[in-house]
């Protein structure tokens, strides 16, 4: 079962035999499991290297969101709290798992599959160089980046990795400067 039809399916049950209407609390929160599930599911599946396992995070995530908004916890930012959950959550299965993080996203490959003119021969160079520009990255540049190119704004970034807005700032610069920068100087590990 899809996003999608997760999601009208939760919209659509019925108890007993009888039709219910949704509570705005469900409502909610299949509104923001609609709105946030892919962007949560790509930037997980870097994390984790696995879309199961990211399914089950962002599950696990939205158990969290559903708990928080019953106990009326007074959230400013849903996006940013939901990207910063599952960031621990994943971290924690990492530690669980005692694995690394992944280099690349298996989003970013389905993105760079899409491109019209490519090939499949430029399209896993492309993903090969991706992953090891994304290599050559802090984590802070790489997890800022990434949530970047998933649309977060500066502020829900910072919220997710809990840091500010001018740190943001900082590592976004930092990390396209460093994909800018030229092969030559990237052997040379030259620091501009």
């Amino acid at each position: 079962m899809n996003g999608e039809q997760a999601a009208s399916h939760l919209l659509n049950f019925e108890i007993a035999g009888n039709d219910r209407r949704p509570s705005p609390l469900e409502e909610l929160v299949v509104g923001l499991y609609t709105e946030l599930r892919p962007g949560l599911l790509g930037y997980l599946r870097q994390m984790v290297g696995s879309t199961g396992e990211a399914e089950d995070i962002v599950q696990m995530a939205f158990i969290r969101l559903f708990d928080q908004i019953q106990k009326g916890s007074a959230v400013e930012d849903w996006r940013s709290w939901m990207y910063k959950v599952s960031r621990n959550l994943a971290i924690d299965y990492l530690r669980r798992q005692d694995r690394g993080e992944a280099a690349a996203t298996e989003w970013m490959a389905e993105r760079e599959r899409n491109a019209a003119d490519a090939t499949v021969e430029e399209q896993m160079s492309r993903r090969e160089h991706v992953e090891t520009l994304l290599g050559e990255l802090n984590e802070r540049e790489r997890h800022c980046l990434l949530l970047r190119a998933d649309g977060l704004s500066y502020k829900e970034i910072a919220g997710a990795l809990e840091i500010s807005a001018k740190s943001v700032s900082v590592y976004l610069a930092r990390g396209l400067k460093k994909f800018r920068r030229e092969p030559a100087e990237r052997q040379l590990g030259t620091q501009d």
